[in-house]
């Protein structure tokens, strides 16, 4: 593919990213613009939005290209004022990228179960799973009416293995797996494709909110997602790798990492990540 040919891969489209305001999203953020999206970048705060916006313009969006929207996922208020302002500034909505989510709240240490107060589970499955549910519900209206759409709404490896003091977030990642597959289902007669991925350890924001867990060192940089993101949105509109996995080729048990043990339970197809 020559480089004029990446430059018009997402030319003229309209791509929402939620949580586009840092780590994955905003990588994904830069990728799209590269490759000729318009972009609306979903984020909480105001000063990383801009940063994303200015990084966007920086890999070749045009200012007119870019919309910042300071809104909340876990409001559906928000999340319909996400989709109404994208479409009045540029017409349609053709690609979701939901990419907001959160390991545990600020501050909040490894519990089990039976000590999670509730306001913990219900902020973690607010965020990670009715996030989910309120964009994808947000955007499909305009999808269905255009016959034609994207969304790839990420998951992650503790939403097929569940991960011991962390109940909540795979509660809500195993369920973000299974509302994408049917949303799917619903939704393929007209034209729209809804995809899942589900990324292993890479150095993203989220060790920021890992607690005293040994933190891996040698591992991939959050753009190898975002390079996988944007590689499932260029598949072609006939086709999908159900459910993929996208790992570190480095082992995670020579980085510390305790267990180091890959996958269980259901598995999709994997694209492996060199660092």
């Amino acid at each position: 593919m020559s480089v004029t040919d990446v430059r018009r891969c997402f030319s003229g489209q309209v791509a929402i990213v939620t949580g586009g305001s840092a780590g994955i999203g905003r990588d994904v953020c830069t990728r799209l613009a590269a490759r000729g999206a318009r972009l609306a970048i979903v984020g909480r705060d105001a000063g990383r939005l801009e940063r994303a916006r200015q990084e966007s313009i920086a890999r070749g969006a045009g200012p007119d290209d870019v919309l910042t929207l300071r809104l909340d996922v876990r409001d559906e208020s928000d999340m319909d004022e996400m989709a109404a302002r994208s479409r009045e500034r540029f017409g349609r909505i053709d690609i979701l990228v939901h990419s907001a989510g959160m390991l545990r709240p600020a501050g909040a240490g490894l519990m089990r179960l039976d000590q999670t107060p509730p306001e913990i589970w219900d902020e973690v499955v607010r965020t990670n799973l009715r996030g989910t549910y309120l964009a994808n519900r947000a955007v499909l209206p305009a999808m269905i009416e255009q016959r034609a759409g994207d969304i790839l709404n990420l998951s992650s490896k503790s939403g097929r293995r569940g991960l011991a003091f962390d109940g909540p977030y795979c509660a809500s990642k195993f369920g973000v797996i299974g509302l994408t597959e049917a949303i799917a289902e619903e939704v393929k007669s007209f034209g729209v494709r809804v995809q899942v991925l589900c990324p292993g350890t890479f150095e993203t924001g989220v060790w920021g909110q890992a607690g005293p867990l040994p933190r891996p060192g040698n591992l991939p940089p959050s753009s190898r997602v975002a390079d996988a993101i944007v590689f499932l949105l260029s598949l072609p509109r006939d086709a999908c790798i159900p459910s993929p996995d996208v790992e570190p080729v480095c082992s995670l048990a020579e980085t510390g990492w305790r267990g180091g043990a890959r996958g269980g339970g259901r598995s999709g197809g994997r694209v492996e990540i060199a660092p």
